[in-house]
């Protein structure tokens, strides 16, 4: 009913979990306008009350009395302390809760950094470490290369070969002014020696002494030189000088043209000198340290004791693994070490470097993250605090207009400011209060005219009636007097009829739908004296399959209007009914004049032809209208398809989902009311 409607549209816009309606008397008429305006203002006094809180301490009434509608007696004292409490509890519950979260995200940040900044800065740190190891570690290899390029050069000198040979009768001397050209290429180079075993005979780059005779050390130091081999240094002691010290060295036989041996070249370097010119510049007290080893872990040069347990752990660690980083303790201090092996001579340079001032720094960052966070957190507060104020003002205005809506004044509005989501809170709420206003003072003019829409559907109700009862009145007379035809005629007419005027359903079972299909060839049959037959191939699966009503008759009307030509004046029609897979198909195939391809398809896509649009049909609509009808019910799942050669026969196919419950695809039907 109207009123009812009505209803159901204001409490729409209330929210359920203010909506507690007392319970509607069946007896109710809503076509009474003071029963239904009386329940009506009820139901709306009641909402605007629903926020009162019962049954309390304080003294609130209960809001409504058996029999009738009350008003609640509050006093404004208290009301307005509720507001302001309300108020102030809530900007005192949203800084806490905002704050806390705040709190927890700092707090969660702060652990998440705690426990990933170490091992990236680490990660950092050894990176940087290994970057400066790689720099220096070519600039040691460097310096090995050059001493071994003017060992094999100066093994090769011709010159040097052909003195040594004592072919062109030079002196000793003259062989020693050729090693100190070769010396003087290379700064690292301490002394360049030529030592012949068979002669005991050395000669030395050296200004002093340049060619002595060795007796005693002459095997010890042939028995030293001959240890290296390769491009990897020998480090060993200095037995040619004038005090003990360490040397590398590297030694290449001289050899004739003929590859007759003639002495030992040795290339000796000072450790010490070695040590300045390339890793003392990378110690810096207890920070950092450097030193080299040879690939089977003996320190060669360094600021590490040889003997010590950190040299010691460093040597093993090189003899695992040619190459990478560990973490060492000397002398209660954290270091990270690096080592690399040089490509050249194969030793290996090793880096360490106190990880003290790293943890310094990041405690540092740490502590300014922290205060960074103290401060954000203080500012955030303020911020929050503030925009706390700037929104209790319209809530607290907004909740004291609900107070005075729930005092029965539904004419008070809400103040609108800016356009945030109070001031939308606010419009909404005034919008709901102008609907229920204009819905309860067009109460009485929407029941005048629901009165009248009642008059006019009795009236078109009575007209199909009257035509049934007519039709079947004149049938029944004609059979009475013998004209049977002509009653059969009428029958199926009626039945046409009824079919296209029934409002109660757009669905029936495929066998109706073929019964009135029945009906209309047989009056079409008549009208056209027999021009066309009509054959049935009717699956008994597809019989109960549920189909839109008058589906088939636009597609049969087509044949049997648009199949027979001047040179084919009889058509024969065949329907066919069959289920596959989950489509029913139906299809409606004519012998006549056959279809133009523009045709067809405008007749796919739901277009009116010109030459349906000039014969007219029984409902004239025709066939657009099954297509609008398949895409409405049955969206894509469902589809028409015409085939035609152009002159023999035209075929038309519908495919829709099979449904058999009349519910599934049952159209909503307009309101009676």
């Amino acid at each position: 009913m109207l009123w009812h409607r009505t209803y159901k549209r204001i409490v729409s816009t209330i929210p359920y979990s203010l909506l507690r309606p007392k319970k509607i008397p069946p007896s109710t008429d809503w076509n009474s306008p003071s029963q239904s305006r009386g329940i009506l203002l009820e139901k709306v006094q009641h909402w605007t009350f629903s926020k009162s809180r019962t049954a309390r301490k304080d003294g609130w009434q209960d809001f409504l009395s058996p029999g009738r509608t009350t008003n609640i007696v509050v006093p404004l004292r208290r009301r307005s302390a509720m507001v302001k409490s309300f108020h102030k509890n809530l900007r005192i519950r949203t800084f806490a809760m905002v704050m806390l979260l705040n709190f927890l995200v700092i707090l969660l940040i702060s652990i998440f950094f705690q426990q990933r900044s170490l091992s990236f800065f680490e990660r950092e740190f050894a990176t940087t470490l290994y970057e400066q190891a790689t720099t220096n570690g070519q600039r040691v290899d460097a310096g090995w290369q050059s001493l071994y390029q003017v060992t094999v050069h100066a093994a090769f000198d011709p010159k040097l070969q052909a003195l040594m040979q004592g072919d062109a009768g030079i002196s000793s001397e003259e062989v020693a002014g050729l090693l100190r050209n070769y010396k003087n290429e290379n700064p690292l180079i301490d002394r360049i020696s030529l030592y012949n075993p068979a002669t005991h005979l050395l000669i030395r780059s050296d200004e002093y002494q340049s060619v002595q005779t060795l007796d005693g050390k002459g095997d010890r130091w042939a028995a030293c030189i001959t240890e290296q081999a390769g491009r990897t240094p020998l480090l060993a002691e200095d037995l040619l000088g004038a005090s003990p010290k360490k040397v590398y060295l590297y030694n290449q036989a001289l050899r004739a043209p003929d590859g007759t041996f003639l002495a030992w070249l040795t290339v000796t370097c000072s450790e010490r000198s070695l040590y300045y010119e390339y890793l003392a510049a990378l110690n810096q007290e207890d920070r950092n340290a450097a030193s080299l080893y040879t690939s089977d872990g003996k320190l060669l040069t360094g600021s590490l004791p040889e003997q010590s347990a950190v040299s010691e752990q460093l040597g093993a660690k090189i003899r695992d693994h040619s190459g990478g980083q560990a973490h060492l303790t000397v002398q209660g201090q954290d270091y990270l070490a690096v080592w690399l092996q040089l490509p050249f001579s194969d030793t290996v340079l090793c880096m360490l470097k106190s990880q003290g001032p790293l943890k310094q720094e990041m405690m540092q960052m740490q502590l300014l993250c922290i205060l960074s966070a103290l401060v954000i957190l203080m500012l955030s507060a303020v911020f929050l605090y503030w925009i706390s104020l700037r929104l209790a003002e319209p809530v607290e205005k907004l909740a004291e207009t609900m107070q005075e809506v729930g005092r029965g004044n539904l004419a008070v509005r809400a103040p609108v400011k800016g356009d945030d989501e109070i001031s939308y809170l606010s419009q909404s709420f005034n919008e709901m209060l102008q609907r229920m206003n204009d819905l309860i003072e067009h109460l009485a003019t929407e029941r005048e005219q629901k009165k009248e829409a009642e008059l006019k559907a009795l009236q078109y109700q009575i007209r199909p009636h009257f035509i049934y009862n007519m039709l079947n009145a004149i049938r029944f007379a004609a059979m009475m007097q013998g004209a049977r035809n002509i009653g059969n005629l009428l029958a199926d007419f009626v039945e046409l009829l009824r079919a296209s005027t029934n409002r109660h359903g757009a669905f029936v079972p495929l066998s109706e739908e073929i019964e009135t299909l029945r009906h209309y060839i047989a009056l079409q049959e008549f009208r056209l004296l027999d021009a066309f037959d009509v054959a049935f191939d009717l699956q008994d699966e597809a019989m109960d399959c549920i189909v839109p009503r008058m589906i088939l008759q636009p597609l049969v009307e087509n044949s049997i209007l648009h199949g027979p030509s001047e040179e084919r004046s009889f058509c024969h029609i065949q329907v066919k009914a069959r289920c596959a897979g989950s489509q029913l198909i139906l299809t409606v195939r004519d012998d006549g004049q056959g279809m133009t391809e523009s045709c067809m398809r405008m007749l796919e896509q739901g277009q009116q032809t010109t030459s349906e649009r000039a014969h007219g049909g029984l409902s004239g609509i025709g066939v657009h209208n099954v297509v609008e009808r398949l895409h409405l019910y049955y969206g894509v799942q469902a589809s028409l398809h015409y085939d035609s050669d152009g002159r023999s026969f035209t075929e038309a196919t519908i495919r829709l989902p099979i449904s058999r419950d009349k519910q599934e695809t049952q159209a909503p039907a307009e309101s009676d009311d």
